[in-house]
């Protein structure tokens, strides 16, 4: 067996990352959960399972070169991931050498808000907050790519910062359909993927899509997914069910069928307390697809999404402003064809991969 000359650190394995590591420099992969779209996803022997004590432990005695972890800025993650990033560094202190980890960072809320959420401490706990991020990361990592604009905005504002090796790529898909006639997808087909909860705004779509049946009687919506308005979901489907559908969760590739034959991916996210949304998969996938989106100005691809035609509405706009969205979108979606040529040659994670597993010089 050859030995392990990288790894990647996962806090949840979803079935996108099994499907493009093939694409990627040779590592290890750990992950710590899986997430339900793994169904009917096989996993490499090359993906271990682990916890934090065996993680640590591992990473004492591997011979490894490189390791690459989730962002710093991933509060939730944080205690486990600043376990991991001390570990290794102190590690290489033992074999006399200076490891530092490396990570594809798109949090693009402010440290503060990532740490304390809606609270606003006293000025100097927001200080020390930034402060000792400014150290975390400069202490810790030696190379990040930022997968947008807002995300290097708010690293390049922790202090020692520029003394971490960084660059931008912009965190778009590649064409996963090849730009061929919009043939079996329904021009008035709209979806909605992800988590049942008011923070993605499933809430906020079901209120403006009244509006949307009557502005477009022949419009449909799919909702795919599952979280805590699960209940509210199935009743407000079931008022009209020929224009709303519900088949909760699913696995990738059923969801990738359903993406296909929709015209628009509605997302509507809205921030809450620490959370904000970063980029958002379905997004991702939609484009991938050729679809049109809707979102609002939360998304860290809110800029290009904009430049290229698609809707984005201010984010806090209400139900009338989200349904005349999604009624345009519906109306004159974008060619399939004008979508997918707006993407890059290659998938933005796998260059980014690339720019970070590079040998040095």
């Amino acid at each position: 067996m050859r030995p392990v000359e990288r790894i990647r650190v996962l806090p949840e394995l979803r079935a996108v990352q099994v499907e493009r590591e093939t694409q990627m420099a040779p590592a290890e992969t750990w992950y710590f959960g899986t997430n339900y779209d793994l169904e009917g996803t096989a996993i490499p022997d090359r993906f271990v399972h682990v916890n934090a004590a065996t993680a640590a432990w591992r990473l004492l005695r591997t011979r490894a070169a490189v390791l690459e972890v989730p962002e710093p800025l991933w509060v939730r993650f944080l205690p486990i991931n600043s376990l991991l990033v001390m570990t290794w560094r102190i590690s290489g202190f033992c074999r006399l050498k200076n490891r530092r980890a490396r990570t594809f960072a798109i949090e693009n809320n402010d440290a503060i808000a990532v740490v304390c959420g809606a609270r606003r401490p006293p000025v100097l706990v927001r200080w020390l907050v930034v402060l000792l991020m400014g150290v975390f990361v400069r202490l810790f990592y030696e190379r990040v790519v930022f997968g947008t604009p807002a995300a290097e905005a708010i690293y390049r504002r922790l202090p020692f910062f520029a003394g971490v090796e960084s660059t931008t790529v912009l965190a778009l898909p590649t064409a996963s359909v090849s730009p061929l006639a919009d043939t079996g997808r329904s021009s008035m087909a709209a979806v909605f993927v992800g988590q049942l909860s008011g923070r993605k705004g499933v809430d906020q779509l079901m209120r403006a899509w009244s509006r949307v049946e009557d502005e477009c009687p022949e419009a449909s919506v799919t909702i795919v997914g599952s979280g805590p308005l699960h209940e509210r979901v199935t009743s407000w489907v079931r008022e009209k069910p020929r224009s709303r559908r519900y088949v909760g969760q699913l696995p990738h590739e059923q969801v990738s069928d359903i993406l296909r034959s929709s015209s628009v991916v509605v997302a509507p996210s809205r921030r809450d307390g620490r959370w904000r949304e970063q980029i958002g998969l379905p997004i991702e996938e939609g484009l991938a697809v050729g679809l049109t989106i809707v979102t609002t100005t939360e998304t860290g691809l809110a800029d290009w999404l904009a430049e290229h035609r698609h809707l984005v509405i201010p984010a806090g706009s209400g139900d009338a402003e989200l349904a005349d969205a999604v009624v345009a979108a519906l109306v004159h979606p974008l060619a399939r064809d004008e979508v997918l040529q707006s993407l890059p040659a290659e998938d933005a994670r796998i260059t980014a991969d690339r720019w970070l597993h590079r040998e040095e010089g």
